[in-house]
């Protein structure tokens, strides 16, 4: 069998098996809860709803809306209610569609970094069974479609850089901007990408460190100006240079109250502080620039005024968010409650921290093999999405869910690395015994 056929094949039958996984979610969520309330599970659906109405017509917290999460998911919304109808099967059927299509470019990703087929294979296996994956992609969320657009170009990037061609890097520059649009932690990612340029190894199609970046860079500075493009058009319209609300107001309502909670000494707990806040800050009404700046000095204040403690509960964050199970497949399917609370205790009290250490010794076995441009590219993003977990919580494995592209890779070249390893041993013992040769020496 040829090798694109192989490689046809195993991204068909990856494919088939994320959507049959994810279907078979949809029904049995579904006949739980009814189909109305699984769309409307999550409350961030209904704004992402309002913002796809907004874009075709008209809807009261549609430019709100915009502001806080920018366009790319409303613009797929929209796009989807405007060719299929209103019935809310069509976007959720768009992100089965795309939970198909994410262990299909994880495998991609794998095979280009390591040119293992058994790499690639448990690697994309880990995204198809991912039940953070599967639940994330029956709901109405920008979760799986952004985890998706980052895979895509990732392996764009990869391309070009294996390749020399601008053409992939332009397009993984376009990718990950709409990425970014539809959904802004992806806003760090030019950041990311410029770094890469920097720092990975150069190969023998490109002539010097100056040569690499013109062609790689172009994948960053396109990010750049896709993003500092929205911000300008908010800039016109709400007189903000940002390019979404959400980060600030995220870290205004989580950390900062999180650090009031535990340090301020005034007997509130942390909903109290939000609720206060928000009423105050009226961050649903008109001037939206001058709700974001009461918000913006409450974070900048609590800062200064006690920067240890804030960081110390921003790391703390992270921890919690590594590990955090999964708030939604128990709760949605009855029949997996009890597997799921065993599972989220294993995870929550081993496993979850086993996985990150696994992690951190992969990325080095991965750079003392030689696969330094892997190690760079994958440590890169799987740092860059953690690094952002300090500021939430309360919202289970979806706010690590992105670094899956890189931990899958990751802990799958490790076990293959390793069996690699432990088959060579036993295989040298065994040449060695059937020779007749004494295998423990005194």
């Amino acid at each position: 069998m040829s090798e694109k056929r192989t490689t046809y094949i195993h991204l068909i039958s990856l494919f088939a098996l994320a959507v049959i996984l994810r279907l078979l979610y949809l029904k049995l969520a579904s006949d739980n809860l009814g189909f109305d309330q699984l769309a409307r599970y999550a409350p961030d659906s209904n704004l992402y709803l309002a913002i796809g109405d907004h874009i075709l017509s008209w809807h009261k917290i549609g430019s709100y809306g915009l502001l806080r999460v920018g366009p790319g998911y409303g613009l797929i919304l929209a796009a989807i209610k405007l060719v299929f109808g209103s019935h809310l099967i069509w976007p959720i059927l768009f992100s089965i569609f795309m939970g198909g299509l994410a262990p299909v470019f994880v495998y991609l990703l794998a095979f280009q970094l390591f040119n293992s087929r058994a790499v690639a294979l448990l690697a994309a296996g880990f995204s198809a069974v991912s039940l953070t994956s599967i639940s994330l992609s029956c709901h109405i969320l920008t979760d799986q479609p952004f985890f998706t657009l980052l895979a895509a170009a990732l392996v764009c990037f990869v391309r070009g850089y294996q390749t020399g061609r601008i053409r992939w890097y332009v397009l993984a520059g376009l990718v990950s901007g709409f990425g970014a649009y539809v959904r802004p932690a992806g806003q760090i990612w030019p950041l990311v990408f410029i770094f890469l340029v920097l720092v990975v190894p150069l190969t023998d199609l490109y002539r010097s460190r100056a040569d690499f970046i013109r062609r790689a860079g172009i994948t960053g500075a396109l990010m750049l100006l896709m993003v500092l493009g929205w911000s300008a058009r908010n800039y016109v319209v709400h007189d903000l240079f940002v390019f979404g609300t959400n980060g600030m107001l995220t870290v205004r309502s989580y950390l900062v109250a999180q650090t009031a909670e535990e340090y301020s000494g005034e007997g509130k707990n942390l909903i109290e502080y939000r609720n206060a806040w928000e009423i105050e800050d009226g961050d649903r009404s008109k001037p939206y620039a001058a709700a974001y700046g009461k918000a913006r000095a409450r974070v900048v204040s609590e800062f200064k005024a006690r920067p240890v403690e804030m960081l110390r509960l921003y790391l703390w964050n992270i921890e919690m968010n590594v590990v955090a199970h999964n708030y939604f497949v128990g709760r949605q399917v009855p029949q997996l409650k009890g597997f799921m609370d065993i599972l989220n205790r294993i995870v929550e009290y081993g496993v979850g921290h086993l996985l990150v250490l696994l992690t951190l010794v992969g990325l080095i076995v991965m750079a003392v093999r030689r696969h330094r441009f892997a190690a760079w590219l994958l440590g890169a993003t799987y740092l860059s999405i953690t690094a952002l977990l300090g500021a939430s919580f309360w919202q289970g494995s979806r706010l690590h869910y992105p670094a899956e592209i890189a931990w899958a890779i990751i802990v799958a070249y490790l076990a293959v690395e390793t069996f690699k390893s432990l088959r060579s041993v036993w295989s040298g013992r065994f040449t060695r015994a059937s020779q007749g040769q004494d295998i423990n020496p005194a």
